[in-house]
């Protein structure tokens, strides 16, 4: 194993750095029967490098990260930072076994699964497609750029975000996987995204090009200062509901205004 059995750890910012930006590949390969688990392992690889100095021990560390892995591909990243840490204690014999990576590995990864596909693709795309459109309506191409930013720059910081919690925690990310903020920020853009949706189908239909400016900007604001003022008392559903029946009238108004 060579003199630095008795390191604390050999993983720097620089590892860190090239796992994380491995993970935006990680589903470059997939198998049908295994998943992710080429991506995984390539992922982990620079763990494995710091870890182990002779070829025999990398390959070893290598075939144990081929089994099968299944996760949300966006968040890899807090299953990674959890592995490398895992894999740093199983190096300087600190409790931990192979079987205990392996098992980890299999009971995270759907977990990450159900809470990433929700929050990612069932929240953070759809309300950045909105956005995007909502932003085409008034300045055109930009629109995509608004789309694009929207749903990029939080996965970014996101990723990085993750990788070093999971890290941190090790086999405690059941705490970040079950962390209640996100279901907040689940909530308000699967809220305002409904709203949005609504408010475009609205303001397209009822105003007229001149006023449309002005409708969304009160409607949307309305709906905003609405969740603040009142969502501790009325469903976000009345809500919703209160917003849009706003936009409906105040539509038909200035459209009255403009004749």
């Amino acid at each position: 194993m060579g003199n630095d059995d008795n390191k604390s750890s050999n993983l720097t910012l620089i590892t860190f750095l090239q796992v994380y930006l491995r993970s935006f590949f990680s589903q470059g390969s997939f198998s049908t029967k295994y998943r992710q688990n080429m991506g995984f392992a390539f992922c982990i690889e620079p763990v494995g490098r710091k870890l182990w100095e002779d070829p025999e021990s990398r390959r070893i560390f290598l075939l144990r990260h081929m089994e099968d892995y299944n996760g949300n591909p966006f968040m890899i990243p807090l299953v990674l930072g959890a592995v490398a840490k895992l894999e740093e204690m199983l190096r300087y014999k600190k409790g931990i076994t192979e079987s205990d990576i392996a098992q980890f590995k299999k009971a995270v990864g759907p977990a990450t699964g159900s809470v990433g596909d929700r929050f990612i693709w069932g929240t953070l795309r759809p309300f950045a497609i909105v956005l995007g459109i909502f932003t085409a309506l008034f300045h055109g191409v930009w629109g995509s750029l608004v789309f694009l930013a929207v749903f990029n720059i939080p996965l970014f910081v996101l990723k990085w975000h993750w990788l070093m919690t999971g890290y941190r925690l090790g086999t405690d990310i059941v705490i970040e996987i079950r962390n209640q903020r996100i279901n907040t920020v689940v909530k308000v853009m699967e809220s305002l995204g409904a709203s949005l949706i609504a408010f475009i189908a609205t303001i397209t239909i009822l105003v007229p090009e001149s006023t449309l400016s002005l409708v969304s900007g009160v409607t949307v604001g309305f709906f905003v200062l609405s969740i603040f003022i009142i969502k501790r008392y009325l469903n976000l559903s009345v809500v919703f509901l209160m917003s849009l029946g706003f936009s409906v009238v105040l539509g038909i108004v200035m459209s009255l205004v403009s004749l």
